[in-house]
């Protein structure tokens, strides 16, 4: 999607141990940008600002993930 959106958006995250997938979207579902990215708190802050304020956020249900320093 190219166009510009201004609504308030979803970001889904999927997570795994080392990366992880960020999809945003529109609310009635339109995909806006899907970013992997290496698990660091930098890479999150940067890619879900990109959702602007309040964004609604879903996390898949995970069994087993375990930050670890250094990972």
């Amino acid at each position: 999607m190219t166009e510009a959106y201004d609504g308030r958006q979803i970001v889904g995250m999927d997570l795994h141990r080392r990366r992880s997938v960020l999809v945003r979207m529109t609310e009635d579902g339109r995909r806006l940008e899907t970013a992997r990215i290496t698990n660091s708190a930098a890479e999150l802050r940067r890619e879900s600002a990109k959702a602007g304020q309040r964004p609604k956020v879903v996390l898949e249900a995970t069994y087993g993930w375990v930050r670890r320093e250094g990972a």
